[in-house]
């Protein structure tokens, strides 16, 4: 019992972490609750992540082989993490955003955070078909709160209240599609089930109602709709945690539960991937073009960014799994180093707009050039990061003779450079009315300026330095 209960120390951690910062909630009537709420998560997750650093990576059982460990599951769990850390110092509870929900309510806020964090953990070790939906529902409550938190503002009350109801449709088919899959097998352990299933009409109909459950929960076309009200009305740093951490948990059970089990219908599986790949994509890229708000923006990229990886789904040998590993990193320090600046705005200056960006190059040169950087890593231009993890995901497709595929992902490439270069032109290019920029000078906190030094550094190391290649090569080689 002992070394189950080691095996999940992580797991365990979290939920630790997240309870004493809800504790510490209690003590919002002085003062300095807000910090030290804030401090003892930031440390937390540190310990954490150090943790999983120092503990040997090796494939490990827990309770009968419901829970399992390895280099994959490992590898998720440090994304999850640093996602969590880097959002939570965007998150600080600093003097101009004391009185602003959802800073007012910090250790709140953080706590729940950390609980759905929690269950993404989990979710990756889940090792069978009750403790994956128990996971995802743990990841999905928490986030529901947070989306709503701001209850002053009804823009928040009406993300909430469609995020609500499209999980909840996203959960029926996803556990209808569970209970197709329990009936063809008589098991709910997926080794067992991907052993036993076959490519009967049955399983096809099991393999498209999961993909649709799934598809909602990474935001795919045509289960994307969803998405952009709710990141245009959830706090700041809870649609980047959406379009980050919640996204790559999203890939993941597809990884478990679709790419494990119905890869042995290879002309279903691909096929449905691939026309979503191409949907995801194209939608996404020609929507966001017509965006000025910055959030509905990211939204939109968001979804797009889903698309190309799940060009690497769509070939799962070891190749399209690196490939969706490896860019799953990059995008989180693209993401967040945009959403870093977003959130810096909206919190001094309450803009949201993209044509309020006019003349920010002026007043705020260096935050600009964070976000130049980011949005053309989101675009794929060498040699940052986004360009290689472009060009691992490309190769994996052709690998697998998906040619069609590669074709609609360049096309689809050149379209999101357009829109990306948009937001830089608004910041370079485009004069302010009256030559007054509507954004003024704005002050950086020290937490705030170490997440964009953080993220300009991986923007600009990730896709050079082959470790990260290499990390996420291994680790993918350990299967889930």
């Amino acid at each position: 019992m002992l070394e189950n209960i080691l095996t999940i120390g992580n797991e365990l951690g979290l939920i630790i972490l997240a309870l004493t910062v809800l504790a510490i909630g209690f003590l919002r009537k002085h003062s300095a609750a807000g910090y030290l709420g804030w401090s003892v998560a930031v440390a937390g997750l540190a310990l954490l992540s150090a943790w999983l650093f120092i503990s040997p990576a090796i494939d490990k059982a827990a309770f009968g082989g419901v829970y399992q460990t390895g280099p994959a599951p490992v590898f998720f769990k440090q994304l999850f993490i640093w996602a969590a850390l880097l959002i939570t110092m965007l998150s600080y509870p600093g003097k101009q955003s004391s009185n602003v929900l959802p800073y007012r309510h910090i250790s709140e806020y953080l706590g729940l955070m950390l609980f759905s964090v929690s269950g993404m953990c989990l979710l990756v070790s889940a090792q069978e078909l009750v403790m994956l939906y128990v996971s995802l529902e743990l990841i999905t409550i928490p986030v529901i709160m947070l989306v709503a938190f701001n209850r002053n503002d009804p823009r928040s009350h009406e993300a909430g209240m469609k995020y609500v109801f499209f999980s909840a449709l996203s959960s029926g088919l996803l556990l209808y599609g569970f209970s197709w899959v329990y009936g063809l097998t008589g098991s709910t352990l997926l080794p067992e089930i991907r052993d036993i299933i076959d490519s009967s009409p049955i399983a096809v109909t099991a393999l498209v109602l999961i993909m649709a459950g799934v598809g909602f929960k990474l935001a795919a076309v045509p289960f994307h709709l969803w998405a952009p009200d709710t990141y245009e009305g959830a706090p700041v740093t809870i649609t980047a945690f959406l379009s980050v951490a919640s996204k790559a948990a999203g890939f993941v059970l597809f990884y478990k539960v679709v790419e494990g089990f119905f890869v042995d219908t290879a002309v279903t599986y691909i096929t449905l991937t691939g026309v979503l790949a191409t949907l995801t994509m194209t939608i996404g890229n020609l929507v966001a073009m017509h965006q000025r708000n910055m959030k509905r923006f990211l939204a939109y990229s968001s979804i797009a960014q889903a698309g190309y990886v799940m060009i690497g789904l769509s070939q799962p040998e070891l190749l399209g799994k690196t490939a969706v590993m490896y860019y799953l990193l990059v995008y989180l320090f693209s993401n967040l180093a945009a959403f870093g600046i977003v959130t810096l705005v909206a919190l001094r200056s309450g803009r949201e707009d993209m044509r309020d960006y006019a003349g920010f190059s002026i007043t705020n040169p260096k935050l600009a050039l964070v976000m130049m950087l980011s949005m053309f890593s989101l675009a794929g231009i060498p040699p940052l990061a986004g360009f290689m993890g472009k060009f691992i995901l490309f190769a994996a497709a052709a690998q697998a003779g998906l040619y069609w595929l590669v074709f609609a992902g360049t096309v689809n490439a050149i379209i999101a450079l357009y829109y990306y270069l948009i937001v830089v032109k608004w910041m370079y290019i485009m004069k302010p009315e009256n030559g007054k920029p509507r954004i003024g000078p704005i002050t950086t906190p020290a937490p705030h300026a170490i997440v964009l030094a953080v993220t300009t550094l991986a923007i600009l190391l990730v896709g050079i330095l082959p470790i990260f290649l290499e990390w996420a090569k291994s680790c993918a080689a350990g299967g889930f």
